[in-house]
């Protein structure tokens, strides 16, 4: 079962991605960012657990990437001028 666990944070990330994509502009700011650190937060998890091979290294990879833009994202807001 391990074997395919590597799969799963690829689709909990693009499920989360289309989710947000259809919420946007319906619900608040704070829940957006409930949405999207809750699935992060699984994905990693479920990545964490499961066994190395590509998937492992796509889902880490993809992973690390809306990490580091969500932090950049808010240091942005942070230095008073925005994006």
């Amino acid at each position: 079962m391990r074997k395919y666990l590597g799969w799963t944070p690829i689709g909990i990330i693009g499920v989360t991605l289309i989710l947000l994509s259809l919420i946007k502009w319906k619900v608040s700011w704070y829940v957006e960012t409930t949405v999207l650190i809750t699935g992060i937060v699984l994905a990693l998890v479920i990545a964490l657990l499961s066994k190395s091979g590509k998937p492992k290294t796509i889902s880490l990879s993809v992973l690390g990437i809306l990490v580091g833009g969500f932090i950049m994202l808010i240091l942005g807001f942070m230095m008073e001028k925005g994006l």
